[in-house]
């Protein structure tokens, strides 16, 4: 019995471990802001970015190329649940759904993974939020 209650004890224990997918919920607030990052793709496209993140879940991505012309834009709405960045937008008059995992963020940095594959990185704007 005692032998029982031990090993019972230990897994209880080492339960929340065990799971690698188990993940501490980060401050969405944080987000808040604007957020500026670049990404070379396996393909050895460039992409350059400044994501503006309001309050009240509305958000503004432009794109750049390398020598700093707009290619691009997205407007649309975001949630985070803490783990988890959702984000609508429109782009070319289409409406996609992206999904991002947080990996880190904090007020200078903001880590973050593609439901896709690519892990990105952004840095707090100098001057922004």
């Amino acid at each position: 019995m005692r032998k029982a209650l031990i090993i019972t004890t230990i897994f209880t224990l080492l339960a929340p471990f065990s799971n690698p997918s188990a993940q501490s919920l980060f401050d969405c607030g944080l987000l808040v802001g604007t957020w500026v990052g670049e990404y070379t793709y396996e393909d050895g496209q460039y992409s350059r970015w400044e994501a503006d993140y309001a309050e009240e879940g509305v958000f503004s991505i432009k794109f750049f190329s390398e020598d700093g012309a707009e290619v691009g834009s997205q407007l649309g709405g975001w949630q985070c649940d803490g783990v988890w960045v959702t984000s609508t937008a429109v782009e070319q008059g289409e409406e996609y759904t992206f999904e991002y995992q947080i990996r880190a963020l904090d007020g200078y940095r903001y880590l973050y993974e593609s439901a896709q594959g690519p892990l990105f990185t952004s840095f707090r704007k100098q001057g922004g939020q």
